[in-house]
């Protein structure tokens, strides 16, 4: 093999080693870009915006996704006493429910059969903790009656006007404060879950690139090579059908510089050769030519 077809080999083998490296490296992005996710959000809003004296937040995870959705939807019908929101998405879920404070502790206990709690957190709403039901029931007719009797008045000044604006309000936070204080003893819960993510050791990540790696590196030389070979048969049809610049012998290009080298060379000894030429005269007469040479 000549210096430059072993340079031309060289240069192939390298550009495969790394188109190979590329095709790697892709297909692990790839393959973790394909990761399935969920988004908490929509979830997270309702439980911020839901107003309850008790909450908690319980983060799990299962590698088992199937067997935790049924036991949460058991433990819903059996101890939850208020659905607010469900939701589930493949191995992901979301939960909103009160519970009596009592089972709370119970439920998580329940859960680290099937999984793990990534996280706890429990909290209090402390506005309303000096609240107390029969006070605020008390003070909730107060301000009824005084609408009352404004509503009464048929030409109510602007004073009692906007003194009914304000009643309207206190109404409305009254009546939210009871609403909270009868759930006093129940817990507002909200419970995610999610799949447990499969990390590989160090050694296994390895196995796993050198697999691929060699695949995509064989899969590439057996690509050149079929193109090589392709294109040498490609040529050889070419030139059996007669296409201008291709033969059979070699698959290079005609020349035509040989032959024609060697009809210089004929005629360069042609013009050599020592000839007697004769010359005829038309005018003249053929019979004095014969005196002449007499």
């Amino acid at each position: 093999m000549s210096k430059t077809s072993k340079r031309r080999v060289r240069g192939i083998a390298i550009f495969i080693v790394f188109l190979a490296l590329a095709a790697t490296i892709m297909q692990f992005q790839r393959s973790g870009a394909k990761a399935p996710s969920y988004s908490f959000r929509e979830s997270q809003n309702r439980y911020n915006a839901h107003k309850s004296v008790n909450k908690a937040k319980i983060t799990f995870s299962t590698s088992n996704p199937s067997d935790a959705q049924s036991g949460i939807d058991r433990i819903m019908s059996q101890k939850g006493k208020r659905t607010i929101y469900k939701e589930t998405v493949g191995s992901f879920g979301a939960y909103i429910f009160t519970i009596d404070k009592t089972q709370l502790s119970s439920i998580a206990d329940e859960l680290k059969n099937v999984g793990s709690v990534v996280s706890q957190v429990e909290q209090v709403d402390t506005s309303l903790v000096n609240l107390d039901y029969d006070s605020e029931s008390a003070r909730l007719a107060s301000y009824e009656k005084e609408q009352a009797d404004l509503d009464l008045v048929r030409f109510p000044s602007d004073a009692q006007n906007r003194r009914k604006e304000t009643l309207h309000a206190l109404i409305h936070q009254s009546r939210s404060n009871l609403d909270k204080l009868q759930d006093a003893d129940n817990v507002l819960l909200y419970l995610t879950i999610s799949p447990v993510k499969n990390r590989l050791s160090t050694l296994q990540i390895v196995k796993t690139w050198t697999i691929r790696y060699f695949s995509w590196l064989g899969i590439f030389t057996v690509g050149a090579i079929l193109v090589y070979f392709g294109a040498k048969l490609l040529m050889y049809f070419l030139a059996l059908m007669g296409v201008k610049g291709f033969s059979t012998t070699g698959m290079g290009s005609y020349t035509y510089g040989g032959s024609y080298s060697n009809y210089g060379g004929y005629s360069t000894g042609y013009g050599k050769k020592n000839r007697k030429v004769k010359r005829i005269y038309k005018d003249k007469d053929s019979s004095k030519d014969e005196e002449e040479s007499k």
